[in-house]
C-alpha cells in the first residue's frame, strides 16, 4: 500500500466556517487538508445577518476588513412587528460591539474561500465520502475522479473538523460509528427571494431589517447594500403552501397575508415577478460535538456541530467563534492535552441548551396566533 502524507489538520467543507479555521489555524502554522466542493460563482446566498458579536471575532482573526467592501453595509436599524401589530425599533446603539452587517453572503463566503484556497497546504475539491482511523491518525483515500488537486496517495492528518455545515458529511460517519448522535428539534423551511426596484424608480428604500410574525410562521426582509431586498418566510414544511417555489401567484399570495413588508415592497417599488427557492432552517446538532473517534482527535464547527433558527442570527456568529477557537484545541490536542477540547464540547453544549431556552422564550412572546398550529408547536 502506497504511504499516505501527514498533515496536521483536515478541514471538511468550503462555507464560512471552514474557511475560517483554515486561515486561523494557518495562523498558528498549522499544515492543511482543505476537503470542499468547487465554489460556484452566484450573486446571492440567503443568510445575510451578521451579528454585532462577530465583530471582535474577526478582529482577532484579523478578518475585519472584509467587511469594509460595498457590498456589505452596517446593520443600524431593525423593525419588528412581533407579538404586538405595531413596529417596534431596535437600535445598534445598544450593543458594546457595534453595529452588526448585512453582508452580501455570497461575496463574503468568495472572499475567504480564495484567502483559504491560498493558505492550504493541499487543497481536494470532492465530497467526504470515507475517513477511518490509523494508528492515533485520519485516514482519508485518494479519490482522483473527483478532485482537480489531486492528491496521488491516501492523506493522513492528526486531527479533523467538521465544516460541512448542514450536511455533516464527518458527523454522520461518526453517527454510524456510534461516536456520536444526530439529533433535530425542528424542520423549519425557508422560501427566500432577492426582489429588485421597478425599473428607473427614484424611490431610495430605507437601509433597514424588518422581522414580522403571521399566522402561519415569521417573515425577514432586508435591503442589502446594492438596494436589492432580501425576503424569507420561514414555517414547518406542512405549512408551506403547494406550489409557492413554481407558481407566482401563491408567492405573491403569501406576501398579501403580511402587513409591514407587504406595504415595504409596495412603497418602495419592489418587484415580485420569480417565485423563491427553498432551503432548511432547522434546528439540529451533534452530541457531543468533538471528542476522540478511537485514538483521533475531531470537533465540528459552524452549522456541522449546531444550526439554530435564523431568529436567533446565530450563524456566522458561531461559525467564526468556533473557527477562532480550533487554534487553541488543536494546539493542545497535538500537545496531547485534551482540557481545550473538552471545554469546547461543554461550551457547545452550554451554548445550544441557551439558545433552545431563548428560542422558546421568543416564540412565546407572540401569543396573537396562540391557536394556530405553527405556533402551538412552538409553546
Amino acid at each position: 500500500m502506497i504511504s499516505s502524507t501527514l498533515y496536521d489538520v483536515a478541514i471538511v467543507g468550503g462555507g464560512l466556517a471552514g474557511a475560517a479555521a483554515v486561515i486561523a489555524l494557518k495562523q498558528s502554522g498549522f499544515s492543511i487538508v482543505w476537503i470542499r466542493p468547487k465554489m460556484e460563482s452566484i450573486e446571492y446566498k440567503v443568510g445575510e445577518s451578521l451579528a454585532p458579536a462577530a465583530n471582535p471575532i474577526l478582529a482577532e482573526l484579523g478578518l475585519s476588513y472584509l467587511l469594509d467592501t460595498p457590498e456589505h453595509r452596517s446593520s443600524n436599524t431593525t423593525f419588528s412587528a412581533w407579538g404586538q401589530e405595531a413596529l417596534v425599533e431596535r437600535n445598534s446603539v445598544i450593543h458594546l460591539e457595534g453595529a452588526g452587517h448585512i453582508v452580501n453572503r455570497a461575496k463574503l463566503e468568495m472572499d475567504l474561500y480564495s484567502l483559504a484556497t491560498e493558505e492550504s497546504d493541499l487543497v481536494i475539491e470532492s465530497k467526504l465520502k470515507e475517513i477511518s482511523e490509523r494508528n492515533g491518525n485520519w485516514l482519508i483515500p485518494a479519490d482522483s475522479e473527483e478532485q482537480n488537486t489531486v492528491a496521488d496517495k491516501p492523506v493522513s492528518t492528526r486531527f479533523a473538523i467538521d465544516a460541512s455545515g448542514r450536511t455533516q458529511a464527518l458527523g454522520k460517519i461518526l453517527s454510524k460509528q456510534n461516536v456520536t448522535k444526530l439529533k433535530t428539534d425542528d424542520h423549519l423551511v425557508c422560501a427566500y427571494a432577492f426582489l429588485k426596484q421597478r425599473p428607473n424608480s427614484e424611490v431610495l428604500a430605507t437601509p433597514a431589517t424588518l422581522i414580522e410574525s403571521t399566522k402561519n410562521g415569521w417573515w425577514y426582509a432586508s435591503l442589502l447594500s446594492n438596494g436589492d431586498l432580501s425576503v424569507n418566510f420561514y414555517t414547518d414544511p406542512d405549512l408551506m403552501p403547494r406550489g409557492v417555489t413554481n407558481e407566482l401567484d401563491v408567492w405573491r399570495a403569501l406576501l398579501d397575508q403580511t402587513t409591514h413588508i407587504a406595504h415595504w415592497i409596495d412603497d418602495a417599488e419592489f418587484e415580485v415577478n420569480s417565485e423563491p427557492e427553498l432551503t432548511s432552517a432547522a434546528t439540529r446538532w451533534l452530541t457531543p460535538a468533538a471528542g476522540i473517534a478511537k485514538k483521533a482527535g475531531w470537533m465540528a464547527i459552524g452549522d456541522a456541530a449546531a444550526s439554530f433558527d435564523p431568529l436567533s442570527a446565530h450563524g456566522m456568529t458561531t461559525a467564526f467563534w468556533a473557527a477562532a477557537q480550533s487554534q487553541k484545541i488543536v494546539a493542545s490536542y497535538l500537545a496531547n492535552d485534551y482540557s481545550a477540547l473538552q471545554k469546547y464540547t461543554d461550551a457547545v453544549k452550554k451554548g445550544r441548551r441557551n439558545y433552545l431556552l431563548q428560542r422558546n422564550s421568543m416564540y412565546s412572546h407572540e401569543k396573537r396566533f396562540r391557536n394556530n398550529t405553527f405556533w402551538k408547536r412552538r409553546l
